[in-house]
This record gives C-alpha cells, structure tokens and sequence, in this order.
C-alpha cells in the first residue's frame, strides 16, 4: 500500500470518535466522573476528555478506558486482556457514584433545576424524596457531583444566590 494512503487511513478520525461517544456513555450510564476514568486507568483528564471526543490517538488509552468501564472493544478478551479497570474504585468512590445516580434521576432529570438550585436545596430536596438523610450525604459530596455533571455539560452554573452556585439542568 502506498505510504501516503496509508497514513490517510491512520489519520481518520472517525471510529476513535465512535469509540470515544461510546466510553462517554457508558461511563455516564455507570454514573462515574471523568475523574473516576482518571483515577482508575491513570489516564490524565484532560486525556480522559479527549479519549471521549475521539482525539486522543494512543489505542492503549482507549483499551484502558474500556477496561475501566467493562466495555469489549472488539473482542480484547480473544488477546488476553482482563475487562478490569487497573485500579478499581475504592468503596467510598462506588458511594459517590450512587449518589451521582440518584442526582441525575431524581434531581436531573426532573424540572427541580429549571429556577436553578444551589447544594444546599438538592440536599434538602434528596431528603425530601426520602433519597438521602442529613447524615449520609455531605454538601460537599453533593458540590462534588454537581461539578462532575456540570463538566459533563449536563448541567450548568445558571448564576448565583450570594456566594452560592445555583445550578440548572443543560438543555
């Protein structure tokens, strides 16, 4: 095959960007952060954020990655490759991805955000739907979420109450 041809195929771009929409959704399914990516595979995250746009070119990202979300790309499995994440999330991690579920179903995917709300309303709306007690969930684990999604461009800072973040759903 002619060199240049060759280096044509190389450089299109479309199935790293198939395969990175892929990693983003289910990623987002299993309700982890970019940063959880990041913790579990080493990848940075900005590098993580690439991977999902489809311009990181590096293939070893993107089989990290799947591996972190148990995602067989092709079939990795026929060369050896374990579907595990190289560094699993730790119990506290897992928590905080339950709390990001309930976030996006209860919170998200309801009008709750459409006046936009700050940590504080959530939390107390958690409480309220019975999702969550004062002493389970944290206002800074709940800040925590909300940044990850709003990083995610699911949802956005809609202005301010004070000092205080109001946040609303992306439409």
């Amino acid at each position: 095959m002619d060199e240049n041809k060759r280096q044509d195929r190389l450089d299109e771009p479309e199935f790293r960007r198939f395969l990175g929409e892929k990693l983003r959704e289910i990623r987002l399914e299993l309700n982890y952060s970019v940063s959880d990516i990041s913790y579990m595979t080493t990848i940075p995250q900005n590098t993580v954020s690439s991977i999902e746009k489809g311009k990181t070119t590096n293939i070893d990202y993107y089989v990290e990655y799947a591996k972190a979300v148990n995602y067989p790309i092709g079939k990795l499995t026929d060369f050896g490759i374990k579907l595990i994440p190289r560094i699993p999330l730790s119990s506290e991690r897992k928590e905080a991805t339950k709390l990001t579920a309930k976030i996006r179903e209860f919170i998200v995917q309801s009008n709750f955000l459409s006046n936009g709300k700050t940590v504080a309303q959530i939390h107390d709306e958690l409480i309220k739907l019975k999702q969550t007690s004062i002493t389970q969930v944290s206002s800074t684990g709940i800040a925590g979420v909300m940044r990850n999604l709003a990083s995610d461009n699911i949802v956005k800072i809609g202005g301010k109450d004070g000092r205080k973040n109001l946040y609303v759903k992306v439409e």
